[in-house]
């Protein structure tokens, strides 16, 4: 492969333009077929023993091309690109965006990779910042409700001689059936279930109760219409259901042996003492980091220039990845979370944009002040790190270099030194509510 140009579309990105030959497209194609061959079944063929040709005339001439390009692509352009930045000085401060322009087989294949460019900001302020800090106070309330889910876990499952009732745990053994046959997942030994909870399909627990210990008998129930597996959804099954025993929770007396095993102290005056400054340290913590990005938003705002459009974008996808990712976390869909705080999706979806830039210049001008400051680390200081977690993972620092992004780690550890350097040089003023 070979660099064909190194462009600069729009201030403070650049793009790269590399091309294949066809013989390299070939020859990496040929490669990719012997290391493939055996996974092919063609019709008439027993799996494995199709020839390229007879492969490529039944899936398209293109079936070895995508991971050829990527051979190519992860082998070549490392190196490429590397020469392209250090021939025009540029600094990246982000990962590239490739894109593939074109493939032929006659021509070959043509690729870019696109990337932002360090931009120069006019820093207003750098230090001297100022952010009030309110630090939450801490109720008897907050601590009860957390001394009682901390009971809870140590609560103890005693055997219940009676009926099952809602809130029950029953162990159980039991096996389901769909049209007289077992299905796979339908069947289970001495499973907990703890009746109310809703965590098995409707119908399941509501008729374990009334049943007791050694009571053995079938359970009809229907599965969902939306039900995950989709050869059991709507269908009706029948559970054959032996229960082992019937169990209550017994929560444990609140005094000094709770306080010992939950605490470690004497007393559940000690204990609830602890507990309290427990919660307010968090409170506390949160605040302080919360004035802190304060801090670092207010040099965003008093930095001004323009920022490179595709790093903006990238943070933007990224930010909407990871809420998303939080929302499904908690099982719950977009639509309900804005249903929630009453926004429309482009609401949304501006709100998150306008946090992305700026947090984008927030991070940009951290790395000019880096620079400015001589907070960049050296080599030696980035090699004594990835000892550490070379240590820690026990792998030599080779290793562990070999599969660090070094680039965005300094960059990052830069940025992280310039924020301290900032929030050192500001004022939180702790006020307590």
């Amino acid at each position: 492969m070979k660099l064909v140009s190194v462009e600069t579309p729009e201030k403070n990105v650049c793009k790269m333009t590399f091309s294949a030959s066809a013989a390299e497209l070939e020859e990496a194609a040929e490669a990719v077929y012997e290391r493939t061959r055996d996974t092919f079944t063609i019709k008439g063929f027993a799996k494995g023993q199709a020839d390229r040709a007879q492969i490529e005339a039944d899936r398209g001439e293109h079936v070895f091309w995508y991971d050829a390009i990527n051979d190519l692509m992860d082998r070549d352009v490392p190196g490429l690109y590397e020469q392209a930045l250090a021939g025009g000085g540029l600094t990246p401060v982000d990962e590239p965006s490739y894109d593939l322009v074109s493939v032929k087989k006659e021509e070959g294949f043509v690729a870019t990779a696109t990337v932002a460019l360090q931009p120069t900001l006019q820093l207003g302020k750098t230090e001297g910042f100022e952010v009030n800090c309110t630090i939450p106070a801490t109720t008897d309330k907050e601590v009860e409700r957390v001394i009682e889910r901390r009971r809870a876990g140590f609560a103890e499952l005693v055997p219940h001689k009676g009926p099952a009732v809602k809130g029950n745990i029953v162990h159980m053994n039991y096996t389901g059936y769909v049209n007289g046959e077992p299905f796979p997942g339908g069947s289970a030994e001495k499973q907990a279930v703890e009746l109310g909870r809703g965590r098995m399909i409707p119908g399941f627990e509501e008729g374990i109760i009334g049943h007791q210990a050694g009571d053995e008998f079938d359970l009809n129930v229907t599965f969902p219409a939306n039900y995950h597996a989709k050869d059991l959804a709507g269908k009706e099954a029948t559970f054959k259901i032996k229960v082992i025993d019937v169990c209550i929770r017994q929560l444990p007396a609140l005094n000094s042996d709770f306080a010992k095993k939950a605490g470690k102290v004497d007393t559940m005056e000690e204990y609830r003492a602890q507990v309290h400054d427990q919660l307010a340290g968090r409170k506390r913590t949160a605040a302080i980091n919360h004035a802190r990005n304060q801090i670092l938003m207010l040099l965003a705002d008093a930095a001004e220039g323009e920022l490179p459009g595709i790093l903006v974008e990238n943070a933007y996808h990224a930010e909407m990845q990871s809420f998303q990712q939080q929302l499904q976390m908690q099982r719950m869909s977009l639509d309900k979370y804005l249903g929630q705080v009453h926004q429309t999706r482009d609401e949304f979806k501006a709100t998150v944009r306008k946090a992305a830039e700026r947090n984008t210049r927030a991070r940009m001008a951290l790395l000019q002040i880096a620079g400015a400051e001589g907070l960049v680390p050296t080599d030696a200081e980035l090699d004594a790190q990835l000892a550490q977690r070379a240590e820690m993972a026990k792998k030599t620092l080779e290793e562990v270099k070999a599969k660090t992004d070094l680039r965005a780690f300094r960059r990052n550890e830069a940025i992280r030194r310039a924020a301290d350097w900032v929030i050192q040089r500001s004022t939180v003023k702790e006020i307590q509510a």
